[in-house]
């Protein structure tokens, strides 16, 4: 009996749909690039229960005869390509003729169309990849989708999908991408009855990164054009962060060649190479950039789901990209966009500029008035429960409260062997005696007769987050509590006026997820909207912090969240997050009586010496190597 057998053709589609079709943002990615190659000005999508239920797709563009919408759903059917000869020169999103009849074998299919010379337009009805039914119909010109129960009869594939949410952010994120590339095409997305993404069309590129970017990080960029010095047809056109970053932006980078949305190694690798000098490690800038390529120089084959692309001169790409954006970022030679356009509703507000920063009031930092009340500068002051040493055994609870993530390896003090817990006797106050402020961030004092230096941020920073935890694993013993009762342990401040914070659609469904595990910590949020949010408490110790600048943030580190057997690591990575935003800043300016304030509320208890996210936060110099430095012994 023979072992080899010919795959049904059933069988061979469905496993065609396997690569093409991951989930329901696959059948959105393939439905909107056929209808942007069909020359269409206007796409809309609908979709219902995160598209596995239904998914539309409603363009204006050229259409099908019936003749070639039937033969559309046959593998390998396509208009893009006639002769081998043309992979090579390929210029549509769509050209494998794999997408329909991969999307069909597992779906319930309406395709509406009608071309500009027909009469009437063709009604097709397919199940599970066989035509059901074909019948005239009076119709638009252009072409309307409907996929119905996707994965139903692929039970295996579909369990594996996500929530609802998840789902719609991919497909947002999938659409998002296309309408950045393609600025003279209007696109709309709604879910049900509610409108998620309406993007009309804008005249040039930079309406439309406006449109739908917003302000910022756009009103920080550069913008640069150019070709590459060989005259091997490479240009491009690029906007980027200008340096020193506002604020990290991994998830705000865009790459497009020929206009297909892309991941490359290759262009990132060229563009942070040309940020060498000018980002801190662990910065990530924002960028769009739009690659023009000979499309004889460029293979898109090379992933089944065209995602990923392969360059015939990669040396050349590199370099070209490199040093359009190293010109731009030394010499300024960058324009700055403006950020007069009608699309954005409100002026960009300018940083304040290094000596209005001394006082630091608002949003961005704390008054001195607010650090003293919350450090207790009045009070009796800590006690002196031992510097934390690394090589000192610990309890079992510390042990379990590390292993859960609380915070990160401490790195060795930088302190003689004498500086220990038993320099000061267990239960006498600390000897602590503020010095000053250097560079507007680093603190220096005198503690138990050794000289220390003290990063504020992020000294500031670990006392927050050890309040914050103490507070909600006090809630988290309290069994049967109601979450009203987590005020109890984390003191709350309700807003008078709430504040509306609005998030892109991705950033919004991952915040849903997390809304009830953030009142446990005291930010107490609700839904606005699809993607708009009212904040109306948040714990006391942060009211100066910048709610819309935490939750993206928020946002970004519970995205990239795996799945652990830890069930406490979101909860962990949201309080740091909240600890890293209500600190102090850099260039802030603290008083003496604030820096000791600080310096006690540090030292009270055993604080390890790391921020949450592993940064150290101080030095020491014991009087002994002072003295060795300067060869008094």
């Amino acid at each position: 009996m023979p072992k080899i057998n010919v795959l049904s053709e059933n069988l061979a589609n469905k496993i065609a749909a396997g690569e093409v079709v991951e989930r329901p943002a696959s059948v959105v990615k393939e439905l909107v690039e056929n209808a942007i190659d069909a020359k269409s000005q206007r796409i809309f999508v609908s979709i219902l229960e995160g598209g596995t239920r239904l998914i539309q797709v409603e363009d204006d563009g050229e259409g099908m005869e019936q003749e070639d919408a039937c033969l559309a759903f046959q593998r390998h059917a396509t208009s893009k390509v006639l002769e081998e000869e043309d992979l090579s020169s390929i210029m549509t999103l769509g050209f494998r003729g794999e997408a329909l009849p991969s999307i069909a074998s597992i779906s319930n299919i309406r395709l509406r169309t009608r071309t500009a010379e027909a009469l009437e337009g063709s009604d097709l009805s397919l199940g599970a990849g066989k035509i059901e039914s074909i019948k005239a119909a009076a119709l638009a010109q252009g072409s309307n989708f409907e996929i119905k129960d996707l994965f139903f009869n692929v039970p295996a594939r579909k369990k594996f999908l996500k929530s609802t949410q998840t789902e719609l952010s991919h497909i947002s994120g999938t659409l998002f991408q296309l309408a950045l590339s393609y600025p003279s095409i209007h696109f709309r997305l709604t879910h049900g009855a509610r409108r998620l993404l309406d993007c009309p069309r804008v005249p040039d590129l930079k309406a439309r990164i406006l449109q739908l970017i917003g302000r910022e990080p756009v009103a920080h960029c550069l913008q640069a054009e150019g070709q590459d010095m060989a005259g091997e047809g490479i240009s491009l056109r690029a906007f980027f962060s200008r340096p020193p970053l506002q604020r990290n932006y991994k998830k705000n980078q865009y790459l497009f060649v020929n206009q297909r949305p892309v991941r490359s190694p290759l262009l990132v690798h060229a563009i942070y190479d040309a940020y060498a000098s000018y980002l801190m490690k662990g910065e990530h800038p924002f960028f769009v950039l739009f690659l023009n390529i000979d499309p004889t120089r460029v293979d898109v084959n090379v992933h089944p789901a065209k995602r990923e692309i392969r360059f015939q001169n990669t040396d050349l790409v590199h370099q070209t990209v490199r040093r359009i954006f190293r010109e731009a970022l030394s010499s300024a030679g960058g324009v700055g966009l403006e950020v007069s356009d009608p699309l954005v509703s409100q002026p960009i507000e300018p940083l304040p500029s290094p000596s209005s920063r001394s006082r630091w009031r608002g949003r961005e930092g704390l008054s001195h008035e607010a650090l003293g009340s919350r450090l207790d500068v009045a009070g009796d002051g800590g006690k002196w429960l031992g510097w934390p040493n690394p090589t000192a055994s610990r309890s079992t609870s510390e042990e379990v409260k590390e292993s859960e993530g609380s915070y990160s390896e401490p790195l060795p003090l930088l302190a003689d062997a004498s500086f220990s817990p038993q320099t000061a006797p267990l239960g006498s106050t600390v000897l602590i005696r503020p010095i000053g402020q250097v560079y507007g961030t680093f603190l220096l004092a005198e503690v138990e007769g050794c000289l220390v230096i003290v990063d504020q941020h992020t000294a500031h920073e670990r006392v927050l987050y050890e309040s914050l935890l103490a507070g909600w694993r006090r809630f988290q013993e309290s069994e049967g509590q109601k979450i009203e009762a987590s005020s109890v342990f984390i003191e709350v401040q309700p807003l008078l006026f709430p504040q509306q914070v609005d998030l892109p659609l991705s950033r919004a469904g991952i915040l849903k997820d997390y809304l009830t595990r953030l009142e446990e910590v005291g930010l107490k949020i609700e839904p606005f909207g699809e993607t708009t949010f009212l904040v109306r408490a948040v714990p006391a110790l942060l009211t100066e912090m910048n709610l819309e600048s935490l939750l993206i943030d928020l946002t970004d580190e519970l995205s990239e969240l795996e799945v652990s057997s830890q069930m406490d690591q979101p909860m962990l990575k949201m309080i740091a997050s909240m600890a890293c935003h209500g600190a102090v800043r850099a260039h802030q300016t603290l008083a003496l009586p604030e820096i000791e304030a600080l310096l006690k509320k540090y030292f009270e208890k055993d604080t390890p010496p790391t921020c949450p996210h592993g940064r150290p936060i101080l030095l020491t110099y014991p009087l002994t190597e002072l003295e060795k430095l300067f060869r008094r012994r």
